[in-house]
């Protein structure tokens, strides 16, 4: 573990605080809007001059192939898009709900869990100073627990190899007696939050048919999981785990 960051358990002691007992932990990017980095880099990311690519791509496929870990992927695809635009005209952009649309029925989803009294905390990969305004531009009530910007630098809430490690986050929680009610995601550092979720008898809901939904395909029983693409597909789910809990 990278040991400038190893103060990570007072930084999620002091993102909790205040919240109701009751929790739920959700992913941002492919979960409650389109993947920002991606979008970003779709937009403004360089091309390889030979392949004609963007180069997020080829950093994408080598994370997925084990052969960048998840924080130097993230940093290669951050430094490219802030090699070309300043932080203030990504962070602008990112704000358009056109540019970075929401996952549709997100704010059911939020009143149903605040009406429950249900905690709603963002563990996320992505860059809190990127993040946050776009939660604040939404009035989106949720807690952020994310990876930020030191200068240009990106810096990890657990090491480069995760960069944010949302099961470690959440039996954390756990341990210090939240109830963890669900979890939401969809990618591959998605999926050790969705186990200790499940493990601890909360609902994990997977965004798209991609990793986590395979993942929670062939690890999580029918009851301990929902596919969804409109939060709006999940409420009954969610409204009846949060009942019986």
């Amino acid at each position: 573990m990278d040991s400038t960051n190893n103060n990570w358990e007072s930084r999620w002691r002091q993102t909790l605080a205040g919240l109701p007992n009751d929790l739920w932990l959700t992913d941002l990017d492919g979960t409650a809007w389109q993947d920002i980095l991606v979008r970003l880099n779709e937009q403004f990311g360089p091309v390889n001059e030979v392949s004609g690519e963007k180069k997020w791509l080829e950093y994408d496929r080598a994370y997925k192939a084990g052969t960048m870990t998840n924080g130097q992927h993230l940093v290669a695809e951050y430094q490219d898009l802030l090699a070309v635009k300043s932080l203030d005209e990504l962070i602008a952009w990112v704000k358009d709900e056109k540019n970075v649309p929401l996952t549709p029925g997100l704010p059911d989803f939020v009143g149903l869990l605040a009406g429950c009294g249900v905690g709603i905390v963002a563990v996320s990969n992505g860059a809190r100073e990127i993040a946050q305004p776009k939660l604040d531009h939404h009035q989106l009530p949720f807690r952020l627990m994310s990876n930020w910007f030191e200068g240009t630098e990106l810096k990890f809430v657990h090491d480069e190899h995760v960069g944010i490690d949302k099961g470690m986050l959440a039996a954390k929680a756990a341990e210090w007696g939240y109830r963890i009610r669900g979890f939401s995601g969809d990618a591959k550092g998605d999926m050790a939050g969705a186990e200790v979720t499940a493990r601890l008898g909360g609902l994990v809901l997977a965004c798209g048919h991609g990793a986590l939904s395979h993942w929670c395909e062939k690890n999580l029983a029918l009851n301990q999981w929902v596919e969804y693409s409109d939060f709006r597909q999940v409420l009954r789910a969610v409204q009846s785990r949060l009942a019986g809990f």
